[in-house]
């Protein structure tokens, strides 16, 4: 809508224009009689047959000068108008995009702060011969050398009061008997769906989720997606396969990024490539593998 109005001002003021630019050369050029006339014959035709009290081109004159005036009038209103609601939504425009920018700072700063929160939680319980509950960092149960596992039973236990529920199918970083918190896996969740929501309002660009794939990889292999389709149904991780093709289209757009499908082809869980579109797959298929793809550096 703010588009329409923008070209329907721009279009009137530049017709606007052109008609005092008419007028003004009409007027240096000596061609103002000529023009007048044809106003007058235009608004008003001679009729060779009427005669009146005062003098018909008497008549004809005052109702031209007048439809002239009003007309000038108008026209100068209007383009000032114009002008004005094109300098208004100038200003507007730009310090849209100025908040926008600001915006946009501020959300990758508080996500980048959140998903450290959340990998740094103490979200991983792990029972010692004892029987003495230890907690430790989400981010140790997040490295590749833990498998987790393909599904769960959905057998849930409560730890400090935390549901958590055994997820690791072999690990040098953990025990086999580990159980993860499942509020840190819904605040996981709840990040990637933040980006989503963001990019869909336009408040993140495109280019802004290439900032991120380290943090997403992380739960791309390794069994992590089919965990977590278990335990929180497929239809809740729409919104990470859309995170995670974005990225893989960008990544091969921008040409930024492209560790992300690499390591996807080299590791990445085939039941979360096989929902990405075709154009996705066909990039991940066709990425070359790199050093600096061996290793994600939030795994280092």
């Amino acid at each position: 809508m703010d588009t329409t109005l923008r070209w329907v001002a721009t279009s009137l003021l530049i017709l606007i224009t052109l008609a005092f630019i008419h007028l003004g050369l009409a007027v240096l050029s000596g061609q103002a009689n000529f023009l007048f006339e044809t106003l007058l014959n235009t608004t008003w035709p001679p009729d060779d047959h009427s005669e009146a009290i005062l003098p018909e081109s008497e008549t004809r004159e005052q109702l031209a000068f007048s439809i002239i005036n009003y007309g000038v009038t108008a026209l100068g209103t209007a383009w000032v108008a114009c002008f004005a609601y094109l300098m208004v939504m100038r200003n507007q425009q730009r310090q849209a995009a100025q908040q926008l920018s600001l915006e946009r700072l501020q959300l990758t700063a508080d996500l980048d702060e959140k998903i450290l929160q959340i990998l740094d939680s103490d979200s991983v319980h792990e029972i010692d011969s004892q029987g003495k509950v230890l907690r430790t960092k989400l981010l140790s149960a997040c490295d590749r050398n833990t498998v987790w596992r393909d599904g769960t039973n959905r057998e849930w236990n409560y730890r400090d009061g935390e549901r958590t529920v055994l997820f690791v199918e072999s690990s040098k970083s953990v025990s086999v008997d580990a159980e993860v918190s499942l509020t840190a896996l819904h605040r996981y969740l709840g990040w990637i769906r933040r980006i989503v929501r963001a990019m869909e309002t336009h408040v993140l660009l495109d280019k802004d989720v290439l900032l991120f794939w380290r943090w997403v990889v992380i739960g791309c292999y390794r069994n992590r997606y089919p965990f977590l389709c278990a335990i929180f149904f497929k239809d809740d991780l729409k919104d990470f396969v859309r995170l995670t093709e974005k990225i893989v289209l960008t990544s091969e757009k921008i040409g930024s990024g492209k560790d992300f499908a690499v390591y996807l082809k080299s590791v990445g869980d085939p039941t979360l490539i096989e929902e990405l579109c075709e154009e996705a797959q066909a990039i991940i298929a066709a990425s070359k593998p790199n050093v600096s793809a061996e290793t994600p550096s939030s795994e280092k």
